[in-house]
């Protein structure tokens, strides 16, 4: 049985005296580089974890003599975020840059610097991660604990699972098939043929094409695309194929990292979708406070838990119809950790 720590929301301003007190800190050593897996947000709204929040976690680690990296990788979809820059011009507008940590956009700029791990799942035998993240002694997942168009709910298992993959990594995950082309989108600029990193698309009659049998699902045409020509088939993986392919994903990277693991649900700011986009949607919760634990399945049940116990019924399934438990029983039988959890209130 698993332990996650909690502290309530209107306990926060002895948030430091929290994170002092728990042990968990212990496994990181002296001269270790951790990475501190974090989601900087979007420009068009403040939903993301407040940087403020992170300053106790900063400070111990920072005692203990530990190298810290706030860290998260670019996005698959064409937007902010898709590449470096417009990524940092957001993580230090939203304040993350007043911590005085360093930030590192892993991946690369074209999201193709990867490194594989093999694990034997449903899904996945080959998995691609950000390759900074391999350098890494351990993590710390520090998530927005809130709903998700996909998965139903986002906490540390996505936060792991997408957030640690490479560009290639983040199409299979969301995609059993290419690129979709758009013919009447495309203006036949060539651009996507051009920067093909496996010369799997040629142009014909103006028009842009991929050959399937060449194409290595690594997303970087619908990147580079100016017209929106070339797209994500979110339709063709289901909800509860999703989530098994986000667990096979957190466990890989997250076993990499043996027992240098740790988990910071922050269950505030919840709303009915991601940070990712520019509207995140309705909150469906008061703040219910922050978990910690060293089992990403125990901490995300137990935010779940959490948030139902506050509102009396589940704010999730009533706003989405995704049954998004499956993520945790799934993860359990794959041996990411334990739907069973004692917790320990603060």
């Amino acid at each position: 049985m698993a332990y996650v720590y909690f502290l309530p929301f209107e306990k926060f301003d002895r948030i430091e005296e929290f994170f002092n007190g728990l042990n968990l800190f212990d496994i990181f050593r002296s001269g270790e580089k951790v990475g501190l897996k974090i989601h900087f947000g979007n420009s068009k709204h403040k939903n993301q974890i407040p940087p403020f929040y992170i300053i106790p976690i900063r400070n111990k680690l920072k005692e203990k003599n530990i190298f810290q990296v706030l860290t998260d990788t670019n996005v698959l979809y064409k937007g902010e975020r898709d590449d470096t820059f417009s990524h940092l011009e957001v993580a230090y507008n939203n304040g993350f840059g007043e911590l005085g940590i360093p930030i590192l956009i892993a991946g690369g700029f074209n999201g193709d610097y990867e490194f594989e791990i093999e694990i034997e799942g449903k899904h996945f035998k080959k998995l691609y991660f950000a390759k900074e993240y391999k350098e890494f002694d351990g993590m710390i997942a520090i998530s927005h604990f809130k709903g998700h168009m996909l998965s139903g709910i986002g906490g540390t298992i996505k936060n792991m699972g997408m957030g640690c993959a490479s560009r290639k990594g983040k199409f299979h995950l969301h995609s059993n098939i290419t690129p979709v082309f758009n013919s009447s989108l495309c203006k036949g600029c060539g651009k996507c043929e051009r920067e093909c990193l496996f010369n799997a698309i040629y142009m014909k009659d103006k028009k842009a094409f991929v050959n399937k049998e060449k194409c290595k699902g690594c997303a970087w045409c619908i990147h580079v695309c100016p017209y929106g020509a070339i797209s994500i088939p979110w339709s063709s993986v289901s909800p509860t194929q999703f989530q098994e392919r986000l667990v096979e994903y957190a466990y890989g990277i997250i076993k990499h990292y043996k027992n240098k693991f740790l988990a910071v649900n922050f269950i505030i700011n919840i709303t009915s979708d991601c940070d990712c986009v520019s509207n995140p949607g309705k909150k469906l919760s008061k703040d219910v406070g922050v978990c910690v634990s060293d089992d990403p399945v125990s901490i995300d049940k137990c935010s779940a838990d959490l948030i139902k116990e506050v509102n009396g019924y589940d704010v999730f399934l009533k706003f989405r119809d995704i049954d998004y438990t499956h993520q945790f029983y799934y993860a359990e039988k794959l041996g990411l950790g334990s739907t069973e959890y004692k917790l320990i209130t603060f």
